[in-house]
Formats: C-alpha cells, structure tokens, sequence
C-alpha cells in the first residue's frame, strides 16, 4: 500500500512540474512576442529612431511604408494624449506578466522596463503637465536638431528623399514645441535660459544658406554617387527646405524668446518655485540616477563624496609637496598625445587586460559639424551605430576644442571612445540579444556613469606621475559631487545665487559673483543635467569597492568589468546581481 502512494504521489508530482514547466515556457514566449512587439512598434511610429537603429527594417518584421517620416510625434495637447494612452495600455499590458517565471536574462529585461516606465507612469500625470522643458540650454531641441542633421546617414536615393521631408518637418516640428512652450508660460511654468537660446539660434540664422550644416547634408547627397542631375536636383530640393523651413524654425524661435523676456513670467528660480515641483523634481532625479534613492540620500551622498575627495586631495599633497603648484595653478602636465586616433589606438591596446575582449572596435573619426563646434562647447561625442550595419563606431571631436596633449581631451576621449562609450556599445551589439536592452532601453545613469568610470579608469594607461593623476581626479570628482549638492540645492530647497556661492565656498570652490550666477543659472535651467554622469558613476565605485571587500585578492579587474558590461543598458539594481553572480562565483 505504501508502495502504491508513492507511484501515485511521483505521478502527482511529475505531472506538476509538467505543468509548472508549461507554464513557464508559455510565459517566457509570450514575454518575448512582447518586447519584440514593442521594439517592432516603437521603430514604426518614429522614423527618426527607426533610421538611427535599423539599416534593413524590414529584417525586425518593421514595416515603414506606414510611418509618417518627420522629426517625431508634435507637442500639440491631441498627439501628447494619444502617445500618453499609448503607453498605459501598454503598461498594463506589460504588468500582466508574472516575473517569477521568467529566465534571468527576462528578468533584467522585465526589470528594466519597469524601472523606465514605472517613473515615466508618475511623469505622466497630468499634475506635470506643461512642466517638461524642451528648450533646455544644455539639450534642447534647437540643439538637437543641427547635430540630428548634420550627422544624419545617407545610405541610398530613398534616405535623400526622406532627409528632404525632415528638412520640411522642422518648421511645423519646432512651432508646435513653441506653442507648448507659449502655455508653459501661460501657466507660469516657464523656466529657461532665453539669452542662451536666442544667442545660440542667431548664429543658425546669421549663417542662413553658408550654413555648415546645409553643406553638411549637401556633401552626404554628393557622396552618394548618383547620377549628376539627380545630385544637383536634390541638392536644390534639401536648400529650399533649409530656406523655408530650418532657417524660418530659428527665427520663430527667437521671436519667442524674445517675447518672453518682455512678460518677465520666466522664472529664474528652482523647480522648488511650482506648486508640484518638488515631487516633479524627485522623479525627474530618480529618472536620472538608475535608481530609487530619495532627494536627501543622493544629496548626502554627495556631500559626503566631496568632503572625501576633499580629504583624499589634502592627503596626497601632504605626500607629495612637490606637485602643490599643480594643485595651485591648475597647470598639469601634457601627455604625449598629437592625435585623436593615436589616443584610440593606444587606448585599444591598453584595456585589453582590463576589460572583457570585443571583436569589433573599428571606429571613425570626424570633425563636429563647424556650426556646432562653435556654439555648444561640446569637446566630443559618440554616434550611436546601427544595430545590423557594419558597426564602424562614429566619434564626432571638436576642432576647436581643447589642445589634443592636455589630461581633459585625453579623459575626453576615452569617455566618448575606448574604454568608453564605444568600446560599451561595442561590448553590448556582440554580447546582448536584447533589441529592446541595445535599441530603447534608455537608463542615462548606467551608460553615462560607465563612460565617466571608463575615462578615469583610463588614467592608468598614460606615462605621468600617478599621484598627479590620482589629484586631477579626485579635483575633477570633489567639483561634481558639489555641483550635484548646488542642483538639488536649487530645484528641491529652494537655493539662491548667494546661497550656492556660500556652499561653495564652504567645500573650497570660491567663485567671484559672475561665475556663481552663470553656474547657478546653468543648472537652473537644466535640472539633473550631471546626476546621471556623476552619481551613475558612484554607484559604479560602490559596486567595485564591495566587490573588492568581498573577494580580496580573488578580485580579478577584467572579470569585474564584464559583470558590469554584460547586462547592457540597464538600472543599478540589475546591474548588481550580475556583479553580485561574479562574487558568488569566487
């Protein structure tokens, strides 16, 4: 009898695990036609990000015959509500799956998503409305779309074409970003720096036609090798859209501007000053660290990391006297650098002990767009490549931006390149299946703060003195940490001018009157700017400090690295387990 219920009780139990197995099976392939059909869905509606992403659309089952091409979705009340009901029926569509039954690789997937959209769920409360600013002084649209044309691949006569009608789009694009902004001031949410703006869209207007970016697009034309009157004919078609609607775009945007300094709504204080502000400004935050830390944990964080750096910086000068007029002076020493590319290629070789070997680290050099060189200060910056393309990586660098031997281009480039940005999408296109995690995922703290961990992780390779390496960074760190403190400082209590000048001035960092009001209204006007570099970068650290705590002399730096890489694009709490996997694994 005994020996019946057990045959009968493993019968029970094979044919539970049966069915749990079934169960699973079912729900990863469900969660997989899922995120297939978001990735699918959001290239369909922007052909912008389409474009960027896919070189053959149609090998991801993306049909674009449908899809309007222009600059993306208008900031008018109608499109803003559809994209909004959008995107909580597929919310709730997404909720519907049971985490626990997914593989860990859909895991960090799941994970990821419901990082991104959790907090884009609480932004989208209508209490926001009107509270987003698409002319930020560091990323606004009129910043975004000469570097968006400049850039933009050309890759057959189809894509001329369609540069064509993004050319046209700009016009109706920006005008109803103005219009949005226009009741943003309306309802006395208007928080920009106009002077800014209006000197950064008079030099587009001034070039008019001699404009670089124009030329830009015309070259990409020529570089097509079409016939020679198909050349000149889209050439003419790509100018007459610049001169009746880039060029117009600019204008409206000055007159705007203008108009709005003759109301004086604009406010020139935190985001504090709104009636939701405060709640506004925690989600905008947490949006940018990769994780749910509150207001006050990331501001003592960085209190306590500056008053660290602080130390660390005293402590290697009472070591080492001899390089305090470094320290006075600011004037570090050169490195041996001539070239961008001699940086690269050094930087290639050097981190191949370090970090976890990729097969393709082809990349390209080229200068940023003149116009673009000159007026946004950016010294370099990464192309993002397609994801089924040959993968040769874009480094667009500033012509005239620092002098190539200083520490600061180095640290640049290293960032924007190798072991940085383009050594991690490398990484990820090789490694991550993900075409959600490669393509839309978009958690600003990991792949910024890893860029940041990268560049000063690259010290090491140059042939200086460590220790006046070692005081560059924790100088360059101490400086962050504190302008991060100034940020919440504004936008969550509520700061003034005089008030972020005492603070500096506590931690070490006098400014004379000028420069605290240009630093207090840079990061007036551009709330979270550096959070995702600098607090992205210290939960990197931590992650590596509690490694090293725990494994001793186990801790292997390449290993490390790769448990950092190999989840791509993701939040601190799926990148922790993949760390937390690697110290299991010791």
């Amino acid at each position: 009898m005994k020996k019946l219920l057990l045959i009968v009780l493993s019968c029970v139990l094979s044919f539970s695990i049966v069915g749990c197995q079934n169960n699973e099976l079912k729900e990863q392939q469900a969660f997989d036609e899922f995120m297939q059909k978001i990735f699918v869905e959001a290239m369909k509606e922007d052909y912008v990000t389409a474009h960027c992403y896919l070189e053959n659309p149609e090998d991801f089952g993306v049909d674009l015959s449908q899809t309007k091409v222009g600059l993306g979705t208008y900031f008018d009340e109608e499109s803003l509500d559809e994209d909004s009901s959008e995107f909580e029926l597929t919310y709730k569509e997404f909720q519907k799956f049971d985490r626990n039954l997914l593989t860990e690789e859909q895991q960090d997937i799941y994970n990821t998503y419901e990082y991104q959209n959790t907090i884009n769920e609480k932004l989208n409360n209508e209490k926001f409305d009107y509270y987003s600013n698409l002319f930020e002084s560091l990323s606004g649209l009129h910043y975004q779309i000469p570097s968006l044309l400049a850039d933009w691949q050309i890759r057959n006569e189809e894509d001329v074409k369609n540069l064509i009608l993004i050319v046209k789009d700009v016009l109706p694009y920006i005008n109803s970003a103005l219009s949005y902004t226009e009741k943003q001031e309306e309802k006395g949410l208007l928080m920009l720096d106009l002077d800014s703006i209006i000197e950064y869209c008079q030099t587009i207007v001034d070039k008019g036609t001699k404009s670089t970016i124009l030329s830009s697009m015309k070259k990409s034309i020529e570089e097509l090798s079409l016939d020679q009157q198909k050349t000149i004919q889209y050439q003419k078609q790509i100018t007459e859209a610049f001169q009746t609607s880039f060029i117009p775009a600019y204008q409206n945007i000055i007159k705007t501007m203008k108009d709005f300094q003759k109301t004086g709504k604009n406010n020139t204080e935190g985001l504090t000053k709104f009636k939701e502000g405060k709640e506004y400004y925690s989600l905008l935050l947490q949006n940018s660290i990769g994780t749910t830390k509150s207001v006050s944990e990331v501001k003592k964080m960085m209190e306590d990391n500056c008053n660290q750096h602080l130390k660390k910086m005293m402590n290697i000068l009472i070591a080492n006297p001899d390089i305090m007029t470094i320290a006075m002076t600011n004037d570090f020493p050169s490195t041996k650098y001539k070239s961008y590319q001699q940086i690269l290629d050094d930087n290639k070789d050097n981190i191949k002990n370090d970090f976890p070997k990729v097969n393709n680290l082809r990349y390209h050099i080229e200068d940023i767009n003149e116009e673009i060189a000159s007026n946004s200060g950016v010294s370099a910056y990464f192309n993002i490549p397609t994801i089924d393309g040959d993968s040769i990586k874009q480094l667009r660098v500033n012509p005239k931006g620092n002098d190539i031997n200083t520490i600061d281009t180095y640290t640049t480039v290293s960032h924007e390149g190798f072991p940085g940005h383009m050594y991690q999408y490398a990484y990820m296109y090789e490694n991550v299946d993900s075409l959600y995690i490669k393509s839309l995922a978009n958690v600003l703290a990991y792949t910024e703060g890893y860029a940041t961990y990268a560049q000063y992780e690259s010290l090491k390779y140059l042939d200086i003195d460590q220790e006046v390496l070692e005081l560059y960074k924790e100088n360059e760190l101490a400086i962050y940490s504190a302008i991060i403190v100034c940020d919440i400082g504004i936008h969550y209590e509520g700061w003034s001018i005089d008030k972020l000048k005492d603070y500096l001035s506590s931690v070490g960092f006098s400014l004379d009157e000028d420069s605290a009001k240009k630093q207090y209204y840079q990061l007036q006007a551009n709330p979270v700017a550096f959070e995702p570099y600098y607090v992205g970068y210290y939960e990197i650290d931590l992650l590596k400090e509690n490694a090293k705590k725990e494994l001793g002399n186990q801790f292997n730096e390449l290993k490390f690295n790769q448990a950092l890489l190999e989840s791509g694009t993701a939040p601190f709490s799926v990148v922790e387990r993949h760390i937390q996997k690697y110290i299991n694994s010791k």
